[in-house]
């Protein structure tokens, strides 16, 4: 036998615990340096490993369904997603940045002009209904204080994410084309990453854990994802018609932020009220013929009904309680993912938490030796079958 055959039948050497925990404290140590030194690139990541999320369940019912190779699935559903980018991008694009752009520029002025405002409000009549208040006999400067230390704030954090979301959309196009490649490989390799998974879990008994953790991560992206997305296009739908039909300025622009707000649980929907009912109360003229204090009062009721009927009916029908988070920790949560993210980090505080949550409760049950599974804090069963399942099931 020669020595390269000797060498070749050779076993590979097992690693002890110490070379291993020096190997691992090192990989994490040069995967955060990798983080830190690219941060710029991690958000077109993330961007890119959300499309191809979104977009397997298509790919997978086409080559189940009309038996298309993988390859060509992946090719018909990108050549669509193409078109509808180029169409949004030509034609609603563009009306969609331009009014942006100018309620951007308003709202700077909304946030100067605030005091001068409350200041003629206290000396003027509210008149609705035939019924009218003059306001002058009123001493509403303790209240007015308050409201605009709230107010001011709220409107300038609320111009700022209009900027980000403005900001956002140049960014995004000015990295489109490379995160719709790497989306692109993401999705067309999906079942070998399932593969590599299932090989990183060879033990018997964690190929299990593998397994229900997996599907309990599907679970809280598939129902953030999925569920925001059309909690998103019915609150700019409704946003956009209710605006349009009450005559408020910049309708379009204002229900896409307010779709775009509904990424941000409990708090995000109150900004959205906020801004638009400033919006409406610098609206010097309206169809209805109200004062500009009438027609904001109008205009945040009328908005307020919505969102209470979306909160109460719509969204626990569609998200119900599957992140089972607190509202506290989605606010830090969104706190950290600012200074983090951005506004991607604020808009996946959520699911982000929701998952350090699983993991949390995963380990701290392993270091007590008890079964994470036992413990009932699994999330409720989605209508539909578990998408990471099918997945990084096996054939």
């Amino acid at each position: 036998m020669s020595e390269q055959q000797i060498i070749d039948e050779h076993p590979s050497p097992r690693w002890n615990g110490t070379t291993k925990l020096l190997v691992s404290l090192f990989a994490v140590i040069l995967i955060g340096l990798a983080i830190w030194q690219f941060e710029t690139f991690i958000p077109p990541l993330v961007v890119a490993v959300m499309i191809a999320y979104l977009l397997n369940p298509a790919i997978t019912f086409l080559v189940a369904r009309f038996k298309f190779s993988r390859g060509l699935a992946v090719g018909l559903i990108y050549f669509v997603l193409l078109v509808l980018l180029f169409a949004s991008a030509t034609g609603i694009g563009i009306y969609a940045v331009n009014q942006i752009s100018t309620l951007n520029v308003d709202l700077q002025q909304i946030v100067q002009d605030l005091p001068r405002r409350a200041e003629e409000m206290s000396r003027s009549r509210f008149e609705l209904t035939g019924y009218r208040v003059d306001l002058s006999t009123f001493d509403f400067n303790p209240l007015y204080r308050q409201l605009l230390a709230a107010a001011q704030p709220m409107a300038s954090r609320a111009g700022g994410m209009m900027g980000s979301l403005l900001s956002s959309v140049g960014s995004f196009f000015g990295w489109g084309s490379i995160v719709l490649v790497i989306s692109f490989y993401i999705v067309k390799d999906m079942p070998q990453l399932g593969d590599a998974i299932h090989r990183f879990a060879s033990d018997p008994g964690y190929h299990h854990d593998v397994q229900r953790l997996l599907r309990e991560l599907d679970q809280i992206w598939n129902t953030f994802l999925r569920g925001q997305s059309m909690l998103a296009l019915i609150m700019f739908v409704e946003t956009w018609l209710l605006l349009t039909i009450l005559g408020t300025n910049y309708s379009f622009a204002l229900g896409l932020f307010a779709g775009f707000m509904e990424f941000i649980p409990f708090f995000g929907p109150y900004i959205v009220l906020i801004l638009i009912t400033l919006v409406a109360l610098f609206q010097t003229t309206n169809w209805i013929g109200l004062t500009p204090l009438a027609y904001a009062i109008v205009v945040f009721v009328v908005l307020y009904i919505i969102q209470s009927i979306e909160l109460y009916v719509v969204v626990p029908r569609i998200i119900g309680g599957t992140l089972k988070l607190h509202p506290a920790m989605i606010i830090i949560g969104a706190i950290m993912g600012v200074s983090i993210g951005g506004i991607l980090g604020v808009l996946l505080a959520a699911p982000v938490m929701a998952s350090l949550r699983l993991f949390a409760r995963y380990m701290w049950c392993k270091l007590l030796d008890l079964d994470p599974f036992s413990v009932d804090e699994s999330p409720p069963k989605l209508p539909s079958p578990s998408l990471l399942s099918k997945f990084f099931k096996r054939p």
